[in-house]
């Protein structure tokens, strides 16, 4: 047993009226939330002000339907879009007082009711929770199954192998914290190394016991950095580390944390936001659920049959649709604008915003983002999906100056770090929601907890924590007394100091109140502060967003985000919502074969493109690749549509994406140009892994096109390659190969020389899955299959291979067997598997054969495998033991 120690950050007093995550009013958990305020005469005479008594909460008696007798609706819209920023900002800097609790606003769930059948949307609501709710079932329990075999079956001795699990751990907490969590460093001991090739990186949920997470409970954190001999971890609160002699031990496990969110956002669906969008005297109903119940579950209705999206919607999100005014249109400027921008050729007024730097393509996706109550921007490899969000945020709080902040969300958290960069540069005031290891140091200043840090009521809080804390020591040391007492059977002396602990438990549940209450005016001045919040999709469901409503959102990577997680943003009273992604890159990641088969892996975005029923555009101009590069992509999954922006107007090639200098990439005898392009192709065989594959002669191929590549580049860093295979196990091999094995750093340091050698720690070597969103100078390829029988397995996922061949700005080079390619076969146990294989096969044999008709395939055999492998090594000793 662990003794628990309550930070004084992290006490708060419970709050019924439900401000905590957003799973709180499901139908299955709907409870009574009470809002009555206690008087100052019951808290042991101690005069409290109107806000303190506000989140002063003590009785369990009252009923939301004592708030809603209460309600007095007010018909002042919550959102007057004809407002300007920089009228409101005035207005405040005029009235406002730092420290006057009187503008606080206090927010409260509305109450909770079930949807009827006579209600509207009921059938589809019906028909949509029967749909989703058993395959989210179904994922969690392959989720939990998957750790919990791991963990059952595995021996210690594996799991440490794997890098699943670190023993032996000594632990001590850290003076600093993570974003305002405790944190508490891991080390084997003092300048001990922790084993190489541990799965224990930024962000990683872990599972802390002392012996065996399944037979004790674990404690629940995630990894916030590591180095060679510590890895550092926050924790929601603090415990007592060394409350018992003894190591720790430290598994990579998961949360729950996730399907409680998609399941409330699909519970939130029952919910009218506009019943909440009223004003109470002295409250404000938090709205939950969305305006847009008609778009999104118009395939739901039994009366249309909803058939399954095919297994590769083919066209383009291009679906031009009779207009539907979005809430900014109430602004005459931006309903202009909206209008004629949304056309090929815009009339242009005078008075109307300089947008420079994008396309006709993007201005026509930001007047359909900002014009259209829901929409789709489809954005192809390198067509700046990023840049436009950031100028539609810029368009809408500089140029339009509307007053409300906009919720941009995203899948992962290095997306979202993306756009707090890109936002930051154009000058907004971007919001970082997150915590831990998954928000980048470098963007702290954004954070929110950098925000409260800085607060101009930070001061006043922190004096109020350290009576807290003094408070809960005083209280525990009292108890211990009135415990001794009755021990030594001084029952009536023990029974005095009882009562004087009682009254200090309501001072301290006072204090409490004021915490929260400033806490909360703290959340709110930062919120509505900002330009832009920022964050993941799951975490727009944090407490802390509790403050603030958001009638407009942008989805970014709303391809890769399974439906349900995709609802949990726009549960936020979402009035305009627009999704930006790419139905042809990756799907969301599933792991359930049944959850699959029946279509949890299929995007709210997907959806609604083969639905057609949505406004869309597609981006067509990439700004990434070479040409040479981009051609196959655009031909095989983009019906050539997508269009190069790489070509200067004389038709040459920008210098910055010439190819860079190889071995491998010989110049062409007629033009003399050298090709951005080449195939390795080899006869080296795939070997089966545990449940995996790799490829030992192609992984020495690998080491020996890097080496090259930074040999005859001067210029080059580690950092501008990048490996990509679609195995773990190659992935491990590669790991192992350019960082841990001495033979081979003898080799590097032998040809390269030790500084430059350094560089190869710098090379990333990533799945496909880890190279979504992310661009290279020079990518290589390890396709890792090669087998008698043209078995490609995972490879013939063909939006896995759109994504693998589309992250090279300069140079891409493929290694692997093209006979296995062109054979392309799928079956047995990874025909079943948990991608989506569709096309794929036939995918990669076009790409084969369009490699060939190019004159883009290099056999390597004989000599010519003997100089890729060995060609750069001039050091006898080194090349008597350089085997791959």
């Amino acid at each position: 047993m662990l003794t628990l120690l309550i930070p004084a950050s992290s006490t708060a007093v419970r709050v019924r009226s439900s401000l905590g995550s957003l799973s709180t009013c499901s139908r299955k958990t709907c409870q009574s939330r009470t809002l009555t305020v206690s008087n100052s005469t019951r808290n042991g005479g101690v005069k409290l002000t109107a806000a303190e008594r506000e989140w002063l909460q003590e009785d369990d008696a009252d009923t939301e339907s004592e708030l809603a007798s209460s309600v007095r609706v007010t018909h002042q819209p919550r959102f007057d879009w004809r407002q300007t920023l920089l009228r409101v900002r005035r207005k405040r800097a005029a009235s406002a007082v730092v420290d006057d609790h009187s503008r606080f606003i206090k927010r409260v769930a509305p109450p909770c009711m079930s949807i009827q059948p006579r209600s509207p949307f009921y059938r589809e609501i019906q028909a949509y929770n029967e749909h989703f709710l058993p395959l989210l079932d179904a994922e969690q329990q392959e989720d939990e199954a998957v750790i919990k075999e791991r963990l059952s079956n595995w021996s210690l001795a594996r799991l440490q192998e794997e890098g699943y699990c670190l023993t032996e751990l000594a632990a001590f907490w850290l003076k600093a914290t993570q974003f305002g969590r405790p944190v508490a460093a891991f080390t084997l001991g003092p300048g001990i190394a922790l084993p190489t090739g541990h799965r224990f990186e930024n962000g990683t949920q872990v599972l802390l016991s002392r012996i065996d997470p399944l037979r004790e409970q674990p404690l629940q954190g995630s990894v916030v950095s590591t180095t060679g001999s510590q890895i550092k971890v926050s924790f929601p609160e603090l415990y007592d580390l060394g409350a018992y002699s003894g190591s720790w031990r430290l598994d990579v496990g998961h949360t729950n944390l996730v399907y409680e969110r998609m399941r409330t956002a699909i519970g939130f669906l029952e919910h009218d936001p506009s019943e909440s969008d009223v004003t109470v005297p002295d409250r404000q109903l938090i709205i939950q659920g969305t305006y847009l119940r008609d778009k999104l579950l118009r395939s739901f209705d039994p009366a249309t049959k909803m058939s399954p999206p095919s297994e590769d919607v083919e066209q383009e999100v291009q679906t031009p649709l009779p207009r539907e005014n979005s809430i900014l249109c109430d602004d005459m400027r931006i309903h202009s604008w909206a209008t004629r921008y949304s056309r090929p050729n815009p009339v242009r007024v005078e008075g109307d915003p300089v947008i420079t730097g994008l396309n006709s393509t993007q201005i026509r996706a930001i007047a359909t983002m900002i014009g259209q109550r829901l929409s789709l921007v489809q954005g192809p490899p390198g067509t700046g999906k990023t840049k436009t969000i950031v100028e539609t945020v810029k368009l809408l709080k500089v140029q339009f100056q509307i007053v409300h902040p906009v919720l941009v969300c995203t899948y992962t958290n290095v997306a979202v770090d993306n756009l707090v960069e890109g936002l930051a540069a154009a000058g907004m005031k971007p919001l970082r929601i997150g915590y831990g290891g998954k928000v980048k140091t470098s963007l702290y200043e954004h954070t929110l907890d950098a925000k409260l840090e800085k607060h101009p009521l930070r001061p006043q809080l922190d004096k109020l924590i350290k009576e807290q804390t003094e408070l809960m020591e005083q209280i525990e040391s009292r108890r211990k007394v009135v415990r001794d007492k009755h021990l030594a059977g001084a029952s009536a002396s023990a029974t005095r100091m009882e009562f004087y602990v009682t009254q200090m438990d309501r001072q301290l549940k006072i204090l409490n109140g004021k915490i929260y209450a400033l806490r909360q005016v703290m959340l709110q001045d930062i919120v509505y502060s900002a330009d832009v919040v920022c964050t993941t999709c799951v975490t727009s469901a944090c407490v802390a967003l509790n403050v603030i409503d958001f009638p407009i959102v942008f989805l970014d990577e709303a391809s890769m985000s399974t439906e349900p997680a995709s609802l949990i943003p726009l549960m936020k009273g979402s009035q305009q919502v627009c999704l930006i992604g790419d139905h042809k890159q990756l799907p969301p990641i599933i792991t359930s074969r049944q959850a699959q088969s029946m279509g949890l892996g299929i995007s709210l975005f997907e959806r609604l493109t083969e639905e057609g029923q949505v406004p869309s555009i597609m981006l067509d101009t990439q700004y990434r690749m070479h040409p040479a590069i981009s051609r196959f992509p655009s031909s095989e999954f983009y019906q050539f549509s997508l269009q190069d922006g790489t070509v200067e107007p004389d038709g040459s090639v920008h210098p910055r994406l010439l190819p860079p200098t190889s071995s491998h990439l010989e110049d062409h005898p007629l033009t003399g140009h050298r090709p951005s392009v080449i195939f390795l192709d080899h006869t080296g065989l795939e070997t089966p892994k545990d449940r995996s594959r790799v490829n030992w002669a192609e992984a020495g191929i690998v080491c020996s096109i890097v080496e090259d590549l930074l040999l005859q580049n001067e210029n080059m860093r580690g950092a501008d390659i990048g490996i990509i295979a679609p195995y773990v196990a190659q992935i491990s091999l590669l790991s192992r190969l350019f960082r841990t094995d001495h033979r081979y750093r003898e080799r590097f340091k032998a040809v390269l020389g030790p500084q430059r050698a350094m560089q190869l720690a710098n090379v990333e070597i990533k799945t496909v899955d880890g190279f979504e969103g992310r661009e290279k100078e020079v990518i290589i390829f390890s396709t890792v299959r090669n087998n008698a029988a043209g078995h490609i397995g995972f490879l013939a996922d063909r939006r896995r291979l759109n994504v693998g061949l589309t992250r090279a700005k300069r140079g891409l080079f493929v290694v692997g067997s093209l006979n296995t390619l062109r054979n392309g076969k799928v079956s047995g146990q990874e025909e079943q598997g948990n991608v989506r294989v569709g096309r794929g096969a036939e995918a990669w044999r076009r790409y084969a054969q369009f490699l060939h008709d190019e004159g883009l395939v290099v056999q390597l055999s004989g000599e010519r495998l003997r100089k890729t492998l060995y060609g750069n090594i001039s050091d006898t000793n080194v090349l008597l033991h350089a085997t791959y």
